[in-house]
């Protein structure tokens, strides 16, 4: 009769010590979870961004780089008057507190200006040509006007004295010149058509003598 209660008992303190030891290591697992977060977040140990704006990339990553930080370029700007390389704005802000480790993103004026592509602009007018050309920004544009059949289409865009092919790269707002046509085109002699006979006399003739009235002759007819 005995056994059966010992039985019991021993079954008990088996769920005992197993519920026990549950709590124990969930307590383990949450120790070690919240060092692992610590460590990994670097818990207190945040850094004040500096003010990069106005130095140049190298100098800004030495800067970064004693404090704990990195620097990334991840834009850049062509301005023809301003410094090449040095920063223009900068992503967190300064002052901004950030952990260790952190990547600092920046935007530099750029060394060379961007290129780009000039659409094919022959036989536009020349008002959507500089329309066209003003919104890819070009503002820089001088006209030039030869002899052509048709007045105000566009014959070429030059750059530097040359024709651009359609769809050409270059620097971005630079001067351009348009030639267009001014529809005055000419026989380049300038011909009427009309054969001009010399007289006698070696005096010209020009097409309106011949609708003149003939002069009477002064040659005396006594003559005959």
């Amino acid at each position: 009769m005995s056994a059966k209660p010992t039985a019991k008992k021993n079954r008990s303190n088996s769920i005992f010590f197993n519920l026990v030891a549950i709590c124990v290591v969930a307590i383990l697992l949450l120790l070690v979870t919240n060092l692992f977060l610590n460590i990994y977040t670097r818990h207190g140990q945040n850094v004040v961004v500096p003010q990069l704006q106005g130095f140049q990339e190298e100098e800004a990553a030495a800067i970064l780089r004693s404090k704990g930080l990195h620097i990334r370029v991840v834009d850049s700007i062509y301005k023809k008057d301003a410094v090449p390389g040095s920063i223009i704005e900068q992503t967190p802000k300064p002052n901004n507190k950030v952990k260790e480790g952190r990547e600092i993103y920046v935007t530099i004026y750029s060394r060379n200006p961007q290129q780009v592509s000039v659409p094919g602009l022959v036989d536009f007018s020349s008002r959507q040509a500089i329309a066209l050309l003003n919104s890819i920004g070009f503002t820089q544009i001088a006209i030039e006007e030869v002899p052509a059949q048709y007045s105000g289409l566009v014959i070429s865009v030059e750059y530097r004295g040359r024709k651009l092919l359609p769809d050409e790269q270059i620097p971005a707002g630079s001067p351009l010149k348009l030639v267009v046509g001014s529809g005055m085109a000419k026989d380049s002699l300038n011909m009427s058509g009309e054969i001009v006979v010399p007289p006698a006399n070696g005096e010209a003739v020009t097409g309106s003598t011949q609708n003149k009235p003939a002069q009477p002759s002064r040659m005396d007819e006594s003559f005959f």
